[in-house]
């Protein structure tokens, strides 16, 4: 028959649970009690954290109803976020894009085809004769001839002839700051081609009456379509050039 159970003072009952690492159950403060600091900031959807710090200065505000509520937590520093500041994201996509100025480029090459037609087509006609360019330009070979009629329609128009057209293309060009010189190019080479026709033909005419004692003669006396769709070339070349490149 064994002897009857009798613990040692301090040991456990029959029933007690065991104290793990020292801790009991008897000297774990409970709710409500003398030492339980819990109690008063634990409210619905979590821990009251009032002042709780981090290190490097984060401090959290209380987290209420499902979420954390920031109170002091500092911002990011500027110019370096998402469509702020110098270098961010937004600030590319914000400048705009050039793209080729169709509208200039189909208005150049009408020009460019009104102007070349010009110089092949009839200046003058009068009693059945017709003076075209190049006529013109052979009557100017012998000596004595003006020198501005002789040097336009020796290489002067051909000359403005190119310069405004490349103009008038390069300044539709998606090329950023280039293009802007030849924007302002193209216009003043067509008036300078429009000039030039026109006051080279003035002392072409004024040496010819000088050489056949008057006559009827002018700039627009009897003139023909060739002349016409010149002046005009010069002016819609000069014209396409201002449209420039298309912002998209």
């Amino acid at each position: 028959m064994s002897a009857p159970y009798n613990p040692a003072p301090g040991g456990q009952q029959p029933g007690d649970q065991p104290s793990w690492g020292g801790y009991s159950g008897g000297n774990y403060p409970q709710q409500n009690q003398p030492g339980y600091g819990g109690s008063d900031e634990y409210q619905q959807g979590g821990y009251g954290q009032s002042g709780y710090s981090q290190p490097g200065g984060y401090q959290y505000g209380e987290y209420q109803q499902g979420g954390y509520q920031q109170a002091n937590y500092p911002q990011q520093p500027s110019g370096y976020g998402y469509g702020q500041g110098y270098g961010g994201y937004g600030s590319y996509s914000s400048q705009p894009r050039q793209t080729i100025g169709i509208v200039g480029l189909v208005v150049a090459f009408v020009g460019a085809i009104v102007l070349i037609s010009g110089f092949f087509l009839n200046w003058y006609s009068a009693d059945g004769g017709h003076l075209k360019f190049s006529d013109i330009h052979k009557t100017l070979d012998g000596p004595g001839a003006p020198g501005l009629p002789k040097a336009y329609f020796g290489w002067l128009a051909w000359v403005l002839l190119a310069l405004v057209i490349i103009a008038a293309v390069v300044a539709n060009l998606p090329i950023g700051s280039a293009s802007l010189p030849m924007r302002i190019a193209a216009p003043v080479i067509g008036l300078l081609g429009l000039l030039l026709t026109l006051l080279a033909l003035n002392s072409y005419w004024d040496k010819v009456k000088d050489v056949n004692g008057g006559g009827d003669v002018g700039i627009f006396k009897h003139s023909a379509i060739g002349l016409y769709l010149t002046l005009a070339g010069f002016i819609i070349a000069g014209v396409a050039g201002v449209f420039g490149p298309r912002r998209a």
